[in-house]
């Protein structure tokens, strides 16, 4: 509802977000919530391939340590916006 939208705005740095009318508090919590989503799948696709650069017997050294440049080279180029 309305009251959560508006703690989530709250929550996300819009200070008067109390005193935005009522389309405007739907139009910003959604546009927060898209920016949470897309964090999200960020964290989940970067926790995939750390995992996949983990050494174990059921995958060959090859696509681990093919998994762990992927890995190094996504997170330069978050880090350095490359």
């Amino acid at each position: 509802g309305i009251r959560s939208q508006v703690s989530l705005l709250l929550d996300h740095g819009h200070r008067h977000a109390m005193r935005y009318p009522v389309w405007m508090v739907s139009a910003e919590a959604r546009i927060v919530a898209k920016r949470l989503d897309v964090q999200l799948a960020a964290q989940t696709s970067l926790l995939q391939m750390a995992l996949s650069s983990i050494p174990n017997m059921n995958v060959k050294t090859g696509a681990t340590n093919r998994a762990a440049k992927e890995l190094g080279a996504m997170l330069k180029g978050m880090l350095h916006g490359e």
